[in-house]
């Protein structure tokens, strides 16, 4: 059956399918859906930005590129900022307060690919089960990862997910996370600037688990008690 995200398919439907070891796949938005939306858009406004999901990650914005180049020239600007989750939707209410203070569709697109390295995520899984299916680990080793209770901690910057570390139990994957992220912000002279400029803005988010987000919100909360941070 096809499940359409926002229109059949919700969250808490999806981890519900995920808990009861539904085979789930996904696949790109469909071409024809993307173009009436832009048609729709492009009805009231006289040019889009569509920001789609990083391309290291999907091949959903290499199809979205072809297609403004081709049929929209001019009109529909696609910006691979190579973003997802919190950053990609920091990056949408980034391009809005630069159209609100009247820049220009090309202007934004090029502020946008300046500062696509200006983000990173750490991601701490609950299980190797997904990772396993993925093919990012063996079988063997999300066997031996669950008897352990091993949790990986992996980074999101730019097009690559990658490994960052391993740890036993939830609370040391946040305070991995924490750690990994202060380290950062020493390290990264762009992140160390906004901290100083207090610009730096982080973000929390979760996948099925409110209380596990919320776990790691009073971390941060607790750390960095001058910054703003969205859940």
């Amino acid at each position: 059956k096809l499940y359409l995200e926002g229109k059949n398919m919700d969250a808490e439907t999806f981890f519900a399918f995920q808990a009861a070891d539904a085979e789930i796949k996904t696949s790109m938005p469909p071409i024809g859906e993307l173009a009436d939306l832009w048609d729709q858009l492009l009805q009231a406004y006289t040019s889009v930005i569509y920001i789609p999901m990083s391309s290291g990650l999907s091949n959903s914005c290499h199809t979205a590129l072809q297609m403004a180049q081709e049929d929209y020239p001019g009109r529909v600007f696609v910006v691979d900022n190579q973003r997802i989750s919190v950053t990609q939707r920091q990056s949408v209410l980034e391009a809005k307060a630069m159209a609100d203070a009247g820049m220009e569709s090309e202007e934004i697109c090029q502020k946008l690919l300046d500062t696509k390295l200006d983000a990173s995520i750490y991601i701490a899984v609950d299980t190797l089960k997904y990772l396993r299916r993925g093919g990012r680990v063996t079988a063997a080793a999300a066997a031996m990862g669950t008897v352990l209770n091993i949790k990986p901690v992996l980074k999101i910057k730019g097009e690559k997910l990658d490994a960052f570390a391993k740890v036993r139990g939830k609370a040391a994957a946040r305070e991995e996370m924490l750690r990994a992220l202060k380290n950062e912000i020493v390290a990264d002279p762009q992140l160390a600037k906004a901290e100083r400029n207090g610009r730096l803005g982080l973000g929390v988010a979760y996948t099925g688990d409110r209380e596990e987000g919320e776990a790691m919100a009073a971390v941060l909360q607790s750390a960095f008690p001058d910054h703003l941070f969205r859940m």
